[in-house]
C-alpha cells in the first residue's frame, strides 16, 4: 500500500493551491469519482508561527483530516492518493500520514498499544488536526543541525547529544515493551525489519513505513547535504490532536481522546494551539462541553487552560472512561457568551485572584457538604438493610407464631365441638330422657290430649328447651364446616366482617393442587383486604373510600407455578419479588377469570407507551383504571433486576439489556404536577409470562 517511492514537495504557495484545488475543484481528477468520496480534510488557516523564550521559530500549517474517510475512499479515488500524487499532503501518501501521527501518538503515550491508537485516530467520527512543518524548512533546519552536532559532536554525552539531532525524537519508553515506532521518533540505530502484518486494518503498511523512515534517517547520516527527497512525514510533523463528537445525556460533547507534541518543539505554544482549534466552534461545531482525560503529569496543562477535574461534575461524563486507565478526567465548559479563556485575554490583578479564591473555597465547602450528604445516604441505606434483615426475621418468627396460633385455634374449636356435643346431649336428656337421646328433636313440640293435667308454665319450659336445642344445633354445624372443611364439597362463600371470602373445591385432577384451606387462606384474605383499603387510602386523589366485596383465590396448575419458580431462579436478583396490581383487562374483562385459573397468556400483553408487556402498578386506585371496572387481580411479579426507563417507546419488547428482568417507567398516568403524582403514577412492566403469578381476582365497591 505505502511502499512506492513518495514524491515530496514543500508547503509554498503552489502547494497550498493544489490542496484547495484538490479539495474543493470538481472539475480536479476526483470528477469521476462518485460526489460521496469527496476528500475528508481541509487545511484550517495559513502558515502559523511558534516562537519559545529561547527566540526559536517554527512554522506549521494546520490541516484538519477524517483518517477513517481518507483510508476507506473508493477504490480509484484511493488508488490516486497512494503514490502522494493527489494525497492530503502533496508528496506524502495518505497511509504514511496515518502512520506518522500514530507514531507520534505512541512514543508519547506509552501507556497506550499501537491497535488502540489506530482505532481512536479511525473512530467513525474521529477527526485529527495536523501540524505539518514547510518541507523546504524542515531541509534547512535538518541541515543547521547536522552541523551544530557535528561541532558540539566531542563537547556532550550521548544523552545531550540525542536531544540536539534533527532527524530524531525519542520519546521515553519501558525496555521491556518498546515502541513499535522507536525507529522512526528515536536515535535509535537499530534498523531491524519485522514481518509485514497480514491482518487488514488501518495498520496496514507499518511495517514498510518504518522501514522507509529508518532508510531516510541512514541518508541524512551518511550524506553531507540534506536533500528534499530525503526528508518524511516523520520529520516535517510537529504535533497533532484527536478528538470525536459525542451525545452524552443529551449534551453535545467534544470527547478529546488523543494530544501530543515532538518533545523538541515544546514549550514552543503549540498544545496551547491545538486545544485552541478544539474549543473554537468554527472547527469542531456547536458544544455544549469538551471531555479529556489526561495523563496525571498533563493535569496542570488542562488547569491552567479551564479544565476542571472537580470529580462530581465530571462524573457526568463517566461512561467515556471504559478504554482510558491512570488518567484524570476533566471538563471543559465554555462561558454562556460563546467566547473561549484561551482566546481572551487574561487580566491580572486582585481581583481576579480574589475571586479563584473564593471559588475554590465554595468548591471545597461544596465537596464537604456532598461529602456529608453521600455519608448519610450511605449510613441510611445499611440501616435499611440491617432493619430489611431483621424484619425479614421477625416475619419468619410470626410466620412460625402464626402457624401455632392456627394449630391452637382448631385444638379449642375442637375442645368447644366436644363441648357442645355434651351440652346438647345433656339437654336433650333432661328434656326427652335417656331412651331419646339420638332421637332428632320434632319440629314442632306440642303436648297430647292425654297429657291434660300439664300445666301452661311446663309447656313454656318445653318450648325454651327445644329453641335452646335448635341453637346449639346450628353453631355445631357452623363448627363442624370451620374445621372440617370437605375438600370435595361445593364451593361455598364465608363472610367475616363486611367482606366476603370465596372458597373453591378442588378437582379430582391430579396435576392440580389443593387450591383452599380455611385456616391457611384466612390470614390471605385478611391481608390482601387490608393491603386493598390501605393502598386506596394512600392515593390523594382517591377523595371517598372501597371495601373489599369477593376475594377469589387463584387455582393455577402445579405446572405453572413451577414454570414460575424455574423463571424465579433464574433472574439476576431472584430475590426481588413484589404482590403487585394488574393494570389490563379494561378491553377484554372477561379474560380475568381466565387469568386465575390457568394464569397469564401472551394475548393478555398491553400494548403501551413503554411497549409490549405486562404493566404492574403498586397501586390498585392506579391499576383499577386500566382494569375491569370494580374488578382487579393481585399478582405476584418476579421483577429481579430493574432497570430505570424514562423514554417512552411503544416498540420495545425487552429490557435494554439481558442484565435486567423488568423495567420501572414514570407511568402512562404521568403528570408534571409534583413528585408525589410521579411516585403513584410509577408503573412496572414485564416482558416474559414465566415471570407473573395471578394470586387473586378483588371485587370490591365504592362506599
Amino acid at each position: 500500500m505505502a511502499s512506492a517511492e513518495e514524491k515530496n514537495a514543500g508547503l509554498d504557495s503552489s502547494d497550498l493551491s493544489l490542496i484547495k484545488s484538490i479539495m474543493t475543484d470538481s472539475n480536479s481528477a476526483h470528477e469521476s469519482v462518485e460526489k460521496s468520496c469527496s476528500m475528508p480534510g481541509a487545511q484550517l488557516s495559513d502558515k502559523q508561527t511558534f516562537k519559545n523564550r529561547e527566540g526559536h521559530v517554527v512554522h506549521g500549517f494546520p490541516v484538519l483530516v477524517d483518517f477513517r474517510r481518507l483510508i476507506q475512499l473508493a477504490p480509484s479515488l484511493a488508488a490516486l492518493a497512494c503514490d502522494g500524487t493527489n494525497a492530503m499532503i502533496p508528496g506524502i501518501s495518505n497511509r504514511d500520514l496515518l502512520h506518522a501521527v500514530v507514531g507520534l501518538y505512541d512514543v508519547s503515550l506509552s501507556d497506550m498499544t499501537p491497535d488502540v491508537l489506530y482505532s481512536s485516530v479511525c473512530d467513525k467520527w474521529a477527526r485529527t488536526i495536523v501540524l505539518v512543518r514547510d518541507v523546504q524548512e524542515t531541509v534547512e533546519d535538518l541541515t543547521k543541525r547536522k552541523a551544530t552536532r557535528r561541532n558540539l559532536a566531542k563537547k556532550v554525552d550521548d544523552e545531550d547529544q540525542a536531544k540536539e539531532e534533527g532527524e530524531e525524537d525519542k520519546y521515553e519508553e519501558e525496555e521491556a515493551s518498546p515502541s513499535k515506532f522507536a525507529t522512526v521518533y528515536s536515535d535509535t540505530e537499530s534498523e531491524e525489519e519485522e514481518e509485514e502484518d497480514d491482518e487488514e486494518d488501518f495498520s496496514k503498511g507499518i511495517n514498510s513505513f518504518i522501514k522507509k523512515a529508518a532508510e531516510r534517517r541512514t541518508q541524512q547520516k551518511v550524506t553531507e547535504t540534506v536533500s528534499q527527497d530525503m526528508v518524511g512525514i516523520e520529520n516535517r510533523i510537529i504535533g497533532a490532536i484527536t478528538f470525536e463528537k459525542k451525545y452524552i445525556q443529551k449534551d453535545r460533547v467534544i470527547h478529546l481522546t488523543l494530544l501530543s507534541v515532538r518533545k523538541r518543539y515544546r514549550k514552543f505554544g503549540i498544545g496551547k494551539y491545538l486545544l485552541q482549534q478544539i474549543l473554537e466552534p468554527e472547527v469542531v461545531g456547536h458544544y455544549d462541553a469538551i471531555v479529556v482525560h489526561a495523563d496525571n503529569g498533563a493535569v496542570d496543562f488542562f488547569q491552567k487552560f479551564g479544565f476542571s477535574d472537580d470529580i462530581v461534575l465530571n462524573s457526568r461524563w463517566s461512561e467515556l472512561a471504559e478504554q482510558f486507565t491512570n488518567c484524570t478526567l476533566m471538563a471543559y465548559l465554555p462561558a454562556f457568551s460563546g467566547h473561549t479563556l484561551l482566546s481572551t485575554l487574561k487580566i491580572p490583578g486582585l481581583e481576579v485572584f480574589e475571586l479563584e479564591q473564593q471559588f475554590n473555597k465554595w468548591k471545597e465547602k461544596t465537596t464537604e457538604v456532598y461529602q456529608q450528604q453521600v455519608s448519610i445516604v450511605m449510613r441510611m441505606k445499611h440501616e435499611i438493610i440491617e432493619l430489611k434483615s431483621m424484619n425479614e426475621k421477625q416475619n419468619e418468627l410470626i410466620d412460625t407464631l402464626i402457624l401455632e396460633n392456627e394449630r391452637l385455634k382448631k385444638e379449642k374449636l375442637m375442645i368447644e365441638k366436644e363441648y357442645l356435643d355434651h351440652r346438647l346431649t345433656t339437654a336433650r336428656t333432661v328434656a326427652y330422657g335417656s331412651d331419646k337421646v339420638n332421637d332428632i328433636i320434632p319440629r314442632g313440640f306440642l303436648p297430647t290430649d292425654d297429657e291434660d293435667d300439664i300445666d301452661t308454665s311446663d309447656l313454656i319450659s318445653g318450648l325454651q328447651r327445644e329453641v335452646d336445642l335448635m341453637d346449639l344445633a346450628i353453631k355445631r354445624e357452623r363448627l363442624q364446616s370451620l374445621v372440617d372443611s370437605d375438600p370435595i364439597t361445593k364451593s361455598k362463600f364465608t363472610t367475616v366482617d363486611e367482606s366476603q371470602y370465596m372458597s373453591f373445591p378442588t378437582t379430582r385432577n391430579k396435576k392440580q393442587g389443593e387450591p383452599y384451606d380455611h385456616m391457611k387462606d384466612a390470614a390471605f384474605f385478611y391481608d390482601v383486604t387490608e393491603q386493598f383499603k390501605k393502598g386506596m387510602k394512600l392515593d390523594p386523589q382517591i377523595k371517598g373510600s372501597y371495601e373489599v366485596t369477593t376475594i377469589s383465590k387463584a387455582t393455577l396448575t402445579d405446572s405453572y407455578v413451577e414454570k414460575y419458580r424455574e423463571q424465579i431462579k433464574r433472574m439476576k436478583e431472584p430475590t426481588l419479588i413484589a404482590d403487585l396490581y394488574f393494570c389490563g383487562g379494561l378491553e377484554h374483562p372477561e379474560r380475568l377469570n381466565d387469568i386465575i385459573k390457568h394464569g397469564f397468556k401472551e394475548q393478555d400483553f398491553v400494548f403501551g407507551e413503554f411497549g409490549r408487556g405486562l404493566y404492574f402498578s403498586k397501586y390498585p386506585s392506579k391499576a383499577a383504571q386500566f382494569s375491569a371496572h370494580e374488578k382487579i387481580l393481585l399478582v405476584e411479579v418476579g421483577l429481579g433486576n430493574i432497570e430505570t426507563v424514562s423514554k417512552q417507546d411503544k416498540t420495545r419488547k425487552s429490557p435494554s439489556s439481558p442484565e435486567f428482568d423488568s423495567i420501572i417507567t414514570p407511568g402512562r398516568l404521568h403528570t408534571s404536577q409534583g413528585v408525589g403524582d410521579m411516585v403513584y403514577n410509577e408503573e412496572y412492566i414485564v416482558y416474559n409470562i414465566s415471570q407473573v403469578m395471578p394470586l387473586c381476582l378483588i371485587s370490591y365497591a365504592g362506599t
